[in-house]
């Protein structure tokens, strides 16, 4: 029998294998994962100031800063998130002065999207209260488990986007 509990209803820490009785569930390792994923984020959204970037658009603007210009589509698609939603987001960036326009050369209907450099400065960590955050909780860390981390939610992150695909 499989029995379901809220992620945060979990024992922090993985248990013992379940008695065959009890019918007690054991976390396991993708639950403790996700569920310290969600107290990051949760983390990072109690510390959001008025006027910070929700988590859709600071990743499409990371995205942009972190390649050269390209279509709404490219970018869409790099953020799995539907057209639509990706113009949406890209016109309230725009409005911020966070992302900038121009003609696309090899095709005259179409535009590049391109990080402006207030988004450079933004996404750089210089001005995000967030960023700052993280970069706080990894100075608590010793060099070799920062160096982990930092290798493991990279791996992790390329995996989650490839098996989602």
């Amino acid at each position: 029998m499989i029995v379901h509990q809220h992620v945060d209803e979990m024992p922090a820490k993985p248990t013992a294998p379940a008695d065959e009785a009890s019918q007690t569930p054991v976390p396991t390792d993708a639950v403790q994962v996700f569920h310290d994923l969600m107290r990051i984020m949760r983390t990072l959204r109690s510390v959001g100031l008025q006027g910070s970037l929700a988590s859709g658009a600071t990743s499409a603007l990371w995205t942009l800063v972190q390649n050269k210009p390209m279509r709404l589509s490219d970018l869409a698609e790099r953020e799995i998130v539907a057209i639509p939603t990706m113009s949406r987001i890209v016109a309230s960036l725009e409005k911020q002065n966070y992302v900038s326009r121009s003609p696309d050369p090899d095709d005259g209907r179409a535009c590049l999207l391109e990080a402006t450099p207030e988004a450079v400065e933004l996404i750089t960590g210089t001005t995000s209260r967030r960023a700052q955050l993280i970069n706080s909780a990894l100075d608590e860390l010793d060099p070799d488990e920062r160096a982990a981390t930092m290798r493991c939610l990279d791996h992790l992150a390329k995996a989650l986007t490839t098996v989602s695909a």
